[in-house]
Parts: C-alpha cells; structure tokens; sequence
C-alpha cells in the first residue's frame, strides 16, 4: 500500500509541480467548474456568466440569474482515470519486489503485459472568473489551469524468452501544464421571437511541461518531484460560441475552441529520445442543448471532432448528459453521466452527482466516478449580485 500511495501521489504531485504553470485539452472528461461536472460536464447551453467565461462565450448574454455581476472565486478540481487498473497492478508488481521463484516472475511478466495498452491520467485545475452583464453586451476576465499528467509504460524487457535477466519496464510520465488568460465578450440579437447570443474569447496560453522515466521497480514521487519543467513558450489564439435561444425554455448551441491552431514541441528528453513530443491546440468543436424549465434543467453535449492523446491516453470524445434540480434557487441537486465515444477509446464511463446552495455566497461541490479507480471532484464558491 505504501509503494502503491507513492506512485498514485507522485503523479498526480507531478501535475501540482506543473499547475503552478498551466490547460490541456486532451483529458477526456475536461472540467470547467462544479455545476457542469455535477450535470455530466455539459456546458455549451447551459451556466450562468462565470460558466460561460470559462466554456462557451456565446452564454454571455443569457443571464439566468439576472445580475450584473458575478465572480467565481478560484476553484479547484481534481480528476484520475486509471484505464487498466494500473495503480493496484503497479503496487503488486512493486510488492513481489525481487522475484524469489518462478512463479513470482511469471506474475510479473503477467502484470507487465497487461500494462502495456494501460494508462493512468490525473490532473489539478484551478480557475477563476468575474463577469460584468450590461443590457447589451457582457464582458469579463478568466484565468483557468490545467495540470494534466499521463503516463504508461514503455521498454518492457524479459517477457518473451528467452530470458536474459529478470522482467522490467520503464514507467514514462509526460505532463503538460497550461495557463490560459482570457477576456470573454458576448452580445445578443433578437429575431422572429428567437434571440442569438454570440461570444468571442480571446486569451493569452502559456505551455509548459515536464518529462519522467524510471523502472517499474523503483518509481516514487520522490523522484517525480525531481522532475524539471520545460517552458515552451506562449501563444494568444481565441474561442468563438453561439447560442440560440429557440423559446424561452429550450437552446441550442455551438462552440469552438482555439480557432488559432499551435504545435508545441518538447526538448527531445525522457518520453522521446529522438524527437520532441508535440503538444497540439487543434481547434475543437462541441454542440450542446439544453431544456430549462425552472425547477428542472436537462442538457446533453458532444464534441464533434477527436482531440489527439498527449501520451498514453486514448484519443477524445465526450458525449455529456446531465439534469438539475432547483429547489427555489436556493439549493440545487444535479446529476450526470459522461462517455468517451472516441474510436477505439477504452476510458470507462463516469457517474456523477453535484450540489449547489445560496448561503449569501455560492456554494457548489459535485464528485465523479467510474470503473478501475477512476474518479474526480471539484468545489468552487463565488457570488452574483
């Protein structure tokens, strides 16, 4: 269990050792803030300013709480998908520790191979917005994080024979950190009893990451921490939304995020000896609608395209489905569900439940779950007035 705690703990420390620099978007279930993870991560039509600062611009302008301002004071969110059961097959590897017979190796060998398609990804984000809603435009500040840290395993040797010397393989981690600053705007127009709400968001992307390898055997997040973080530098690209409000209770909408393309690459180092490890911001296309009907809420979201693995993790696409239920605006229950439909994704399906009171401030906590130790939390609080 100790050895097991480590290497949980050393790669998810990985990501803190990086949020202290930055946002990625290869993570399969990406998180925006604590409503949209309780209702299954769907955020195109459905938040308030501050959800719309950070997700999709074109919600600017439907203000559902009719205030002026609203500030998300900084929150945190954490998530781990363990696609292969990695944590508990790496800590019994580590506790059979020098093979003492033939069968202690073959369990090995055994372990190693079911490693080998596996991946383990966790991830830290911190964010923060404030949003100012005038009658016909709305403008506000966001500042959103992403640690994110995948790993697997790579250089399996002695599982085929023959057998030259005991069974191994190294433990690669590629973390990818990413800051983003942006000024989210939005306006509406009405027409033929419909309004279109649109919103640009253009922000400034600092990107840097960090690099690890060590067997199998001796990885602990002593080591981790060791681990130098390389600046790649910056860029300023823009996200761009729309949403159509058909009736009053019903929306549909659009966004599309980094409509400027940017391909960073890493140092050759730990990951890829040769070549440098590309870190790409293609741009990305999500539809989502949503039916408000006051007490109750129901969404559903889906990206439109796959965005590429950054290291071991399986390509993305999300499909999100979620509900709210609003007790007189003051406390709310939400659930959700969450899925990668990407070809050839293997990432298990998330389960997720939140809750939200007006104590004066807002108050929001959701949880998510899902098969082989997958899980995920975010908490936020903030104020509209």
């Amino acid at each position: 269990m100790v050895k097991r705690s480590l290497l949980t703990t050393g790669l998810l420390g990985a990501g803190l050792i990086a949020s202290s620099l930055s946002n990625v978007y290869a993570l399969p279930y990406g998180f925006y803030d604590a409503r949209s993870v309780g209702m299954g991560n769907v955020s195109v039509a459905t938040g308030g300013g501050t959800t719309a600062a950070l997700s999709n611009p074109g919600m600017l302008s439907i203000n559902e709480n009719n205030d002026d301002y609203a500030l998300l004071l900084p929150a945190l969110g954490v998530q781990a998908i363990d696609d292969g059961n990695v944590v508990d097959l790496v800590d019994e590897f580590q506790a059979i520790g020098t093979p003492s017979d033939q069968a202690d190796i073959d369990r090995q060998i055994e372990i190693l191979l079911e490693l080998e398609d596996a991946s383990l990804i966790a991830a830290v984000i911190p964010n923060a917005a404030f949003v100012v809603s005038g009658d016909n435009f709305s403008w506000g500040v966001s500042v959103r994080a992403d640690a994110v840290v995948s790993s697997g395993l790579r250089n399996l040797t002695n599982v085929a024979p023959p057998f030259n010397a005991l069974p191994d393989a190294d433990v690669v981690a590629l973390g990818v950190a990413i800051v983003e600053i942006g000024v989210p705007l939005g306006t509406a127009l009405s027409f033929a009893g419909m309004q279109l709400s649109v919103g640009v968001t253009p922000k400034y992307v600092q990107v840097n990451t960090i690099e690890y390898r060590e067997s199998i055997s001796t990885a602990t997040i002593e080591n981790i921490k060791d681990a130098e973080s390389e600046d790649l530098g910056s860029f300023t690209t823009v996200d761009a939304g729309a949403v159509l409000s058909i009736i009053d209770t019903f929306r549909v909408g659009i966004v599309a995020k980094n409509l400027i393309e940017e391909t960073k690459y890493t140092t050759p180092g730990p990951v890829n000896s040769g070549v440098g490890v590309p870190v790409s911001f293609e741009t990305q296309y999500r539809v989502g609608a949503a039916f408000d009907g006051g007490f109750f809420t129901l969404a559903a979201d889906m990206d439109l395209n796959e965005r590429k693995p950054i290291g071991f993790e399986n390509p993305s696409q999300s499909l999100s489905v979620g509900a709210e239920f609003n007790a007189f605006s003051v406390a709310q229950l939400r659930v959700g569900y969450q899925s990668n439909i990407a070809s050839g994704a293997t990432d298990p399906d998330l389960l997720s439940v939140g809750v939200g009171f007006w104590l004066g401030f807002n108050l929001d906590v959701a949880v998510v779950a899902g098969e082989d130790s997958s899980y995920g939390g975010f908490v936020q609080t903030g104020f509209h007035f």
